[in-house]
């Protein structure tokens, strides 16, 4: 039975009413200067940014080697904020488009990548899109006038554009483009949210509401069609077999997995093992390495927050040729050497000790992360 309990009097009553109350509006008063605090600093971002931008004539947006869709999807978006400023933009790629779904996206969206190791002395600035690595410089030619990215690494510049509570790029540039006040052509909003759901993972990796707040907005003017038919793009008979590889040679320790999938034709390749090993049950964090052109590459993914894929590769690699990506998606690039040019005979020796070494420090990386 339960104990009685006395009658309360009207006075207690309202009193309690009052406090509980005044607590919840004390709670509604906090999350509002919250939320004004980051409305603040998303204008300023955007003043800088468009005060920057639109002092030149000209500006070339980068996107990392082999970049995201998010990445690309971004920079189509700036491209859309430079013509609304009167600058001349174009987009430029720091190395070669492998993935399968940057090369459909590039397809679908009619984007023509060159690499930004021809000369952009043409371009009065440049914008580093996307990535989370260290900031291209260009030997100053044209000089890095922003960098716009989500989450990034510690970057020592001037202007960074960081969306530390967006879940991608493109969450950014398209909170940017509603603040701009205007309405965005169909294929960029189809680009954008397509964006924003590839960098979210189908929004289930979002860090505020921001990303929906963009997906939002971009849904009115995007074409779904478009996006049905970038879900589901093609595959290459390489990078199926690649993927084979990587889960027949899967090891997992708790929620890492990681794989060795031997030598590989394209970075992308590995990059959709590592996409591959985070479906497995349980598992949040996975790395996939191989043999790309006498260098070992690494591709690792982070599903927890609590983890990151840059520090992972750092903390497994004292020494890399190349270390990009960002808190979510990173890749580490460790050349061999000498040991490239073992003789047949000692091949097989070389791919064992490849492949325990590469294990042991990916593993003592994610369970030190």
């Amino acid at each position: 039975m339960l104990p009685e309990v006395g009658s309360v009097s009207p006075t207690t009553l309202t009193a309690a009413v009052g406090v509980v109350a005044a607590a919840g509006a004390s709670a509604y008063a906090v999350a509002a200067a919250l939320r004004h605090r980051r409305a603040e600093a998303d204008d300023e971002d955007f003043v800088q940014l468009r005060d920057t931008i639109a002092g030149l004539e000209s500006v070339a947006l980068v996107v990392p080697e082999n970049p995201s869709v998010d990445a690309l999807a971004a920079s189509i978006g700036l491209r859309e904020l430079c013509k609304a400023w009167g600058v001349s933009a174009r987009v430029f790629a720091e190395g070669d488009v492998t993935s399968d779904d940057a090369k459909a996206f590039c397809n679908l969206f009619n984007l023509s990548l060159n690499v930004a190791d021809d000369p952009l002395d043409d371009y009065d600035g440049a914008v580093a899109v996307g990535g989370g690595g260290t900031v291209p410089s260009f030997a100053n030619r044209p000089p890095v006038v922003a960098v716009v990215r989500h989450r990034p690494a510690a970057v020592d510049h001037p202007l960074v554009v960081a969306g530390n509570e967006a879940g991608a790029t493109s969450t950014i540039v398209a909170r940017f483009i509603e603040r701009a006040d205007r309405t965005p052509e169909q294929d960029v909003a189809t680009a954008l949210l397509y964006g924003i759901r590839a960098g979210t993972r189908e929004f289930r990796r979002v860090r505020s509401r921001e990303d929906f707040q963009a997906a939002s907005f971009l849904q009115e003017f995007a074409d779904q069609g478009t996006i049905d038919a970038l879900r589901a793009p093609g595959m290459s008979g390489e990078t199926f077999d690649v993927i084979g590889q990587a889960i027949g040679n899967r090891e997992r320790r708790a929620s890492f997995a990681v794989t060795n999938v031997g030598t590989v034709p394209a970075v992308s390749a590995l990059e959709e093992a590592a996409d591959t090993l985070l479906r497995l049950d349980g598992v949040s964090s996975a790395a996939a390495f191989g043999v790309h052109e006498d260098t070992v590459v690494t591709a690792c993914r982070a599903d927890d927050v609590r983890t990151s894929a840059m520090d992972v590769l750092t903390s497994a690699f004292d020494q890399t040729e190349a270390l990009g990506g960002d808190a979510d998606t990173a890749t580490a690039r460790v050349p061999l050497g000498l040991f490239s040019r073992v003789s047949s005979e000692q091949q097989g020796t070389l791919d064992e000790l490849i492949d325990a070494s590469t294990r042991k420090a990916l593993f003592s990386a994610f369970e030190q992360a």
